[in-house]
């Protein structure tokens, strides 16, 4: 378990306060799960949802496809969201087929703290997305489809109960790099051109489905769910470790 953190707040150029974090080490096993078994993602076909968190990536990924991470085998359904090789930001979903919301190569940067967000609306059977990366809103496409500020896709909710949440690796497609502060939501937290970022730590709300605070022990592999739900995180292989290498945002 987690020692409970003070108050604190960003320094200009989103630096400062958010702790130690979660070091991908780039290596062919690391990845961190969800399983399909804690219901993670039954709302999805219903009400739209938000995921977001803070990366700092040292290399790019070896490719933007098949998607930021996921489980071993190719058949197993999975859900993702992160970067890919050249500035890519993702969500890449399976099952049944694959699809990726997807940004121009140029969104992410290198050797910085971003934070970065994936924001869903549902209606009916279409659901919408929205990407921003330090509250900006960026220009998206379906698949192969043309750029714009939202892209749709209809059926989302047919993979939404048999899924893994996953992030770090697929195959080449390896994260270089820290995350931090990851919060999944039941709802669409934000919305228009731009938001403005967190002052201070996410709070595990009533909408908080799983909450990463990425603190704790360097060089410890556990990682806790501090949502209410108080999910299990699975670290394959225990690759990914507790760093503060880049500790508040520095």
């Amino acid at each position: 378990m987690f020692a409970a953190r003070q108050p604190f707040f960003l320094r200009p150029a989103a630096t400062g306060g958010f702790g130690n974090n979660a070091l991908f080490p780039n290596t062919t096993t690391q990845r961190l799960s969800v399983a399909s078994t804690t219901n993670l993602i039954t709302w999805r076909a219903t009400t739209g949802f938000t995921i977001e968190y803070w990366i700092y990536l040292t290399a790019w990924p070896g490719s933007i496809n098949p998607g930021p991470g996921n489980q071993d085998a190719g058949s197993t359904n999975y859900w993702s969201f992160g970067p890919g090789a050249t500035g890519v930001l993702e969500f890449y979903f399976w099952g049944p087929g694959t699809n990726f919301f997807r940004t121009a190569n140029t969104a992410l940067s290198l050797n910085t703290w971003q934070a970065i967000a994936a924001v869903f609306t549902t209606s009916g059977t279409t659901t919408t997305c929205s990407m921003y990366v330090n509250g900006v809103r960026q220009q998206i496409q379906l698949n192969t489809g043309a750029f714009g500020n939202t892209a749709s896709v209809t059926n989302l909710g047919a993979v939404a109960t048999a899924t893994v949440f996953s992030l770090g690796r697929y195959g080449a497609n390896r994260w270089n790099g820290f995350m931090d502060n990851l919060r999944v939501s039941n709802i669409n937290r934000y919305s228009g051109a731009s938001y403005t970022l967190a002052t201070a730590p996410f709070t595990s709300d009533a909408n908080t489905q799983l909450y990463l605070i990425c603190d704790g022990t360097p060089g410890s592999t556990t990682f806790t769910d501090s949502s209410s739900f108080a999910r299990t995180v699975t670290n394959n292989a225990n690759q990914v470790t507790i760093s503060s290498a880049r500790a508040n945002h520095s």
